[in-house]
């Protein structure tokens, strides 16, 4: 028999799991951007720079918005970074680490939630 999960922690996992699995494919997709070119992208430096200042603004706003600027800006950066033909490499590989991670996060957060839906009923 499956034990009724408190209402919070039930919440808790749905949108951890939700949020995990998009931030997981946006840093994968934004590792994709980097891709393009040989050696230097230019979209990935474009893009890069525009989530590194849009985060920037962000995280010197309201305090609830400073964790969020703060991993859209670091974000930005290591896609900016992974454009770059020397050190890119490195960059990456940990831009596909961190999305792989996220994303198996989220698949897990979902499937807690899923299952503590299904007991609740």
């Amino acid at each position: 028999m499956n034990e009724l999960v408190p209402r919070e922690k039930l919440e808790r996992q749905g949108m951890t799991g939700i949020v995990s699995s998009a931030s997981g494919l946006g840093l994968l997709l934004l590792r994709g951007l980097t891709q393009f070119g040989a050696g230097l992208s230019l979209p990935g430096l474009i893009v890069g720079g525009v989530l590194t200042v849009a985060g920037l603004g962000l995280s010197s706003g309201k305090k609830a918005d400073r964790i969020g600027g703060t991993v859209i800006a670091g974000g930005g950066l290591l896609t900016a970074v992974a454009s770059l033909p020397l050190v890119g490499g490195l960059a990456s590989g940990l831009m596909w680490l961190g999305g792989l991670g996220l994303l198996g996060t989220g698949v897990v957060n979902i499937f807690r939630f899923v299952r503590g839906l299904r007991a609740r009923r």
